[in-house]
């Protein structure tokens, strides 16, 4: 027993915390107003409690867009102007090719941006769910296509959603000067498969002289020191060419959107 005591002197001596658990061997009762843990009534008015279904079911953030590219918004719950965090979800309506902004319980309007660039209405879909956050004045994309698809440059026709691609072929020259000289450009070498599926859409994208000489492509073709050549008499058409020291070879530049 002294030498128990003696322990507990020393260490309230020099100040330390002690800390315990308890083993209640029965149940334990929480005795406090009802209201706090039930009884609350199903609302998003603003200053009301909320109980956990409403919560769970996010209604007082949820709302369907209306007014076309100009979106009225009336959120109860937050009671007048949104600020900065405020984080709603938006049924996108009907969208037409114009700017999208947004009207928050009457006050704005708030312009919709991704990246900082505005968010057209051609590049939503109706009836789609659209996570936005309140930031600096614009409310800000934080679902959907992360990343905005480029435009195809001057001199270049879109293929698909992934690249563009020159319509014509470029003079002859080894692998490397073909690059370089896409690269100059702001382009790259074509990818054996967008060539392919470029080659096959040939009238639709007007595109010439696809299958009337060897192609540069982006590919090594699992040989040393060589390239993929493609195009030669038909769009699947596939040889090996040394990238450099042997004959000059046509090429063609992509670019990804």
């Amino acid at each position: 027993m002294k030498f128990r005591i003696l322990h507990i002197l020393i260490c309230i001596g020099l100040g330390l915390m002690l800390r315990a658990q308890v083993d209640v061997n029965m149940a334990v009762i929480l005795d406090g107003p009802a209201g706090r843990v039930q009884g609350l009534e199903s609302t998003i008015a603003p200053e009301a409690a909320m109980n956990a279904e409403t919560i769970q079911r996010n209604e007082a953030l949820t709302i369907q867009g209306l007014g076309g590219n100009s979106w009225a918004i009336e959120l109860p719950a937050f009671g007048g102007a949104p600020g900065n965090g405020a984080q709603v979800v938006v049924v996108i309506p009907t969208m037409s090719d114009a700017p999208v902004e947004i009207i928050f319980n009457g006050n704005g309007p708030y312009p919709l941006v991704r990246e900082g660039v505005p968010v057209n209405g051609s590049q939503l879909m109706a009836g789609s769910l659209l996570s936005i956050v309140l930031a600096d004045g614009s409310f800000h994309v934080l679902n959907g296509s992360h990343d905005l698809r480029r435009a195809c440059p001057s001199g270049t026709v879109l293929v698909n959603e992934q690249y563009c691609i020159e319509p014509t072929e470029h003079g002859s020259g080894d692998y490397f000067q073909a690059g370089l000289a896409c690269a100059a450009s702001g382009l790259r070498l074509c990818t054996w498969a967008e060539f392919v599926v470029a080659c096959g859409r040939t009238l639709e994208l007007q595109l010439s002289g696809m299958t009337n000489s060897w192609e540069w492509t982006n590919n090594t073709s699992n040989e040393d020191n060589s390239g993929r050549i493609v195009g030669l008499n038909g769009c699947v058409s596939a040889g090996n060419w040394l990238s450099t020291g042997s004959g000059p070879i046509a090429y063609r530049c992509c670019y990804t959107r």
